[in-house]
């Protein structure tokens, strides 16, 4: 295995829950660490709402080995797949969808992007203060508007071979349904934002009618702060379970499968389960 490396943790604060996650990259293999956490209020609104975390698992994508593994740590088991490049098992084909009518809207996007011009040092790195205001809307009513205040350095290699940035001009929107289609238009000032960001504060307000026909907003925080973060060499044993860790076919809790998806899990488990822990011992010999 080879590629550089980097590892880092990063604090989240999403209103008041907070979690933790560790990241590992090598190359184009990646392991992510954390603890699913959710909250629980006798009351709405709520308040005084107490948080659960469920166990620590790892999530690991081998683009050597073309696997992707989910690993309960403290039980010991592990699940895995062949994947493709994105993660997902290969045997999975792309839907195909209905072209949808368009709407004759436009949604418009508008970004603009300020460097400060500060500049402090955090893990050894010049980091720069970057705000990046979006503000979306629909023909002429407010969808939403969200500002990210952060603190940025020059990407480390390992990041950017893995995320590379993307070229001027390009956007990317997500968007799901299969109602009418908006169309949309981006317009950016400034030099757009591309570094790694340690330390940023994002405040997104929407807005939305409600069953009555009310224009309603809603606003959320969100605080994250990279706490470590490291260019040491991995090995190569991070990114595949250890060899007296248990395959199953499922995770405790894990998602229910349909019948269909059980069966050809349980059958390309069987045609791998013999060449797979090979593999494995190859990659960190």
């Amino acid at each position: 295995m080879t590629g550089p490396s980097l590892r880092f943790t990063t604090v989240s604060l999403f209103g008041d829950m907070p979690t933790t996650r560790t990241e590992y990259i090598c190359g184009l293999n990646t392991r992510s660490e954390s603890r699913s956490c959710s909250g629980h209020s006798a009351t709405t609104p709520p308040t005084n709402v107490r948080y659960e975390y469920g166990p620590l698992r790892a999530y690991i994508q081998n683009r050597d080995l073309h696997y992707s593994f989910e690993l309960e740590i403290d039980k010991r088991i592990y699940t895995a797949f062949q994947a493709n490049e994105y993660g997902s098992p290969k045997w999975i084909k792309p839907r195909q969808t209905e072209p949808q009518k368009r709407s004759g809207r436009t949604v418009h996007t508008h970004t603009e992007t300020i460097d400060t011009g500060e500049r402090r040092e955090l893990f050894r790195y010049t980091a720069r203060r970057v705000v990046t205001r979006s503000r979306q809307t629909r023909d002429s009513r407010l969808l939403s508007e969200s500002e990210c205040d952060g603190w940025y350095i020059d990407p480390p290699a390992a990041w950017l071979n893995l995320h590379p940035p993307a070229k001027p001009g390009t956007f990317y929107h997500l968007c799901a349904g299969t109602g009418e289609r908006d169309d949309y238009k981006f317009t950016e000032a400034g030099d757009r934002e591309t570094g790694f960001v340690l330390l940023a504060t994002r405040t997104h307000k929407s807005s939305f009618e409600d069953e009555t026909g009310n224009s309603r907003a809603h606003e959320s925080v969100h605080h994250e702060e990279v706490t470590e973060l490291s260019e040491t060499p991995l090995k190569p044993d991070l990114f595949v379970p250890p060899h007296d860790f248990k395959r199953v076919l499922q995770l405790p809790d894990g998602v229910r499968y349909a019948p269909a998806y059980r069966l050809r899990l349980r059958w390309e488990t069987l045609k791998d389960s013999l060449h797979l822990p090979n593999r494995i011992a190859k990659f960190t010999a």
